[in-house]
């Protein structure tokens, strides 16, 4: 899709990784999740379709049958779901692509068609209108009113699914004004409100993450590093400055490819800038009134007993984030837009903050006190997000993590799956 180095480079990356991650994958024993489910609460069993965040990848990946991003070295969650009675579907989509785009993706995967990104935003974007086509490939076999859909979103599958599900319901205008030759897309067209009963956010990026901006903490984070780190590996003050230039430097590209200076927009990155998040929040995304809205932050960091500087719970936490953890803990900046970024900005997962994977600022959104069960069923209505209590652990705990593998993440997934159907 997108052809500027910085984005290439990262696709390069990405692949390096996933493949190193994948080889190493063959070296383990492989694993099958099961569970049990309770299916004597079920009001309905609609379909659970999974949409990954960033740098994920669903079931039509090749590496999905060697290492599944829904379960890691714990085994494949959705054939552990499929055998525990519930039907589920893991689109792939871009994993750098903006979150505009991967609602496009996600649509034609589940609908069986060609991607259409758009008339209008196409060329506003400067790529190619159309995308790989899926037709007579639908993940759905039905898909409308009476055969709706569960939404479940991790990281920026969040607002990726609600973004699908503003354009499912209310079509988008710029679209039917510049597509007048009988090409518009039918995910453009709107009125769709009711194909969809509930939305589910797994440390969703909803505000965006600090991770991008925290050239303000870097400095400060270096010093704690660098007095926290022994120092047969840091023996004097020029390995401790080296450390700081490091991270400096680091971060600072990764600022300008968050603001857009020397990187494409239409991007990921770009769209998990808290700035961009709010505008996309506020001119793309709506919370729907007869649509079940419900998410689980997660916070991975502890205090540290001698300073109270928040540092990673590595009685829980994936190595892969705990090194980022002290970094966004130490958040305390204001962004351009007026986003003030204090003390509650600090607990995260490793990637997000929790206070962003609660709900869009200003949606209407209550707190739960209680862990997802069936009998909380008759507590919930539409229109509003339920925010459950924090999930103690790094950004992909209830995947079972990566490095650090539980089952007790993908469990608690299944439980929500279960209320969901009481519901």
């Amino acid at each position: 899709m997108h052809f500027d180095y910085l984005t290439y480079g990262f696709r390069k990356f990405w692949s390096a990784l996933l493949a190193l991650v994948v080889a190493l994958s063959f070296a383990l024993p492989a694993k099958q999740m099961k569970f049990t489910a309770s299916h004597e609460t079920d009001k309905t069993n609609y379909t659970y379709v999974f949409v990954h965040g960033f740098f994920g990848w669903g079931e039509e990946h090749k590496a999905y049958d060697t290492l599944p991003y829904w379960g890691f070295f714990n085994g494949d969650m959705m054939q552990a779901f499929r055998n525990a009675g519930y039907t589920c579907a893991a689109p792939t989509l871009d994993p750098f692509g903006s979150i505009w785009d991967r609602a496009c993706e996600l649509y034609a995967q589940l609908a069986g068609t060609r991607v259409d990104y758009g008339k209008a935003h196409a060329e506003a974007c400067g790529h190619d209108r159309y995308g790989k086509d899926y037709t007579g490939k639908a993940m759905l076999e039905h898909w409308d009113s009476t055969h709706k859909i569960n939404l479940i979103g991790h990281s920026l599958g969040g607002p990726t699914a609600t973004m699908l599900l503003t354009m499912l319901a209310d079509g988008v205008k710029a679209e039917q004004k510049a597509t007048t030759d009988g090409t518009l897309s039918d995910l453009f067209k709107g009125g769709k409100t009711d194909w969809v009963y509930s939305v589910t956010g797994l440390a969703a990026v909803y505000n965006g993450s600090s991770l991008p901006i925290c050239a303000q903490a870097l400095g400060d984070t270096g010093d704690y590093l660098s007095q926290k780190l022994d120092r047969r590996f840091l023996p004097g003050p020029a390995a401790k400055l080296v450390l700081k230039q490091m991270l400096g430097s680091s971060f600072g590209l990764l600022q300008k490819v968050a603001s857009g200076e020397v990187a494409d927009p239409d991007t990921a990155i770009y769209d998990m800038d808290p700035d961009h998040m709010a505008q996309i929040n506020k001119t793309q995304i709506r919370t729907l009134g007869n649509v079940y809205y419900f998410s689980v932050p997660h916070d991975g960091t502890k205090k540290d007993e001698t300073d109270g500087h928040l540092v990673a719970d590595m009685d829980v936490d994936d190595y892969v984030f705990s090194v980022l953890m002290p970094i966004l803990g130490r958040t305390n900046a204001t962004t351009k837009g007026g986003i003030v970024m204090d003390s509650a900005w600090g607990p995260n997962d490793g990637l997000a903050n929790t206070v962003s994977e609660t709900a869009p600022f200003g949606a209407p959104q209550q707190s739960v006190n209680a862990q997802p069960s069936a009998a909380l069923a008759k507590t919930f209505s539409t229109g509003k997000y339920y925010v459950f209590p924090a999930y103690h652990g790094a950004h992909l705990v209830l995947e079972g993590n990566v490095f650090r593998p539980n089952t007790d993440g993908p469990d608690y997934v299944l439980r929500l799956m279960e209320m969901i159907n009481a519901i």
